[in-house]
């Protein structure tokens, strides 16, 4: 039998290099304690496992999609080594993967529905027009294209057009989408899941570097925003539970610490209590 809902709860899910896996893990954690969101809302990485989750992949169905390798090499393609070159040389290309396999991969996973049709939990994505320059919260359209619209990470992936949009990556600057619930009525507790990579545990050289440059002013954009909205959640009244999880760096190439990282996020699911 179908679990009800718990009402008023609504869950946001932030941005994460491959933070798909402790998001899928967090959503199962909720589960096993008994709560059950009646909406989600994800930027990136949280878009993608809130889109398995809201799509019907439950407990060990979305455990098994979340952890299959198969969903991380999608992003990939041969063009990417056409494509670098120009990435590189800001000439041509705006991602080094196109985001089409992904798009594929992401249909049959979930059933090439829409958006829209998502009520039990409503899923909200975030992402980020290319054109306006401004977050937008989507909540129908083509569900697979808005995923990866929402991890389109600027020079990784590129543009994505859905419909007559273009879009980036949601997390640039909605890194955990909430605000648009603070007005809801129907929603008096929000819960947001973000990541923390842990301190060398991923690749890294002893001299500074442009990756070193661009994560510090990506962070501390998203980190300032996340400040802001979270003190207007509380001055709006409503109660906001934040829970951080601490992952090492998911391995580009490898699904070695897949696992963990899961298994973090679902610790962290079970220790909230509504």
């Amino acid at each position: 039998m179908e679990p009800k809902v718990t009402p008023g709860l609504a869950v946001a899910l932030g941005s994460s290099l491959l933070g798909y896996y402790a998001h899928a893990g967090f959503l199962n954690g909720l589960a096993a304690a008994g709560l059950h969101p009646a909406r989600i809302a994800g930027a990136s990485a949280g878009a993608l496992a809130g889109a398995l989750h809201a799509s019907g992949l439950r407990g060990e169905a979305l455990k098994a999609a979340a952890l299959d390798p198969a969903l991380r090499w999608s992003f990939f393609d041969w063009g990417s080594f056409a494509r670098l070159p120009g990435v590189l040389m800001v000439l041509w290309a705006s991602g080094v993967f196109s985001g089409k396999g992904a798009v594929k991969k992401l249909r049959g996973l979930l059933d090439d529905v829409d958006l829209a049709a998502l009520d039990f939990p409503s899923l909200e994505i975030a992402v980020t027009d290319a054109d306006s320059h401004r977050t937008e919260i989507r909540r129908e359209g083509p569900l697979a294209e808005l995923v990866v619209a929402s991890c389109a990470v600027p020079g990784l992936i590129g543009i994505q057009r859905v419909g007559d949009q273009r879009y980036i990556d949601g997390g640039v600057a909605c890194e955990a989408p909430f605000e648009q619930w603070l007005d809801d009525p129907e929603i008096d507790t929000i819960v947001v899941h973000r990541i923390r990579h842990e301190a060398n545990s991923g690749p890294a050289v002893a001299w500074e570097t442009i990756a070193t440059s661009i994560g510090a002013a990506h962070h501390t954009v998203c980190n300032e925003l996340h400040r802001h909205r979270s003190e207007l959640a509380r001055m709006k009244g409503k109660r906001l539970i934040e829970i951080e999880t601490a992952t090492p760096v998911p391995g580009l190439f490898t699904n070695r610490r897949a696992p963990l990282c899961y298994e973090r996020g679902f610790e962290s699911g079970k220790s909230v209590v509504k």
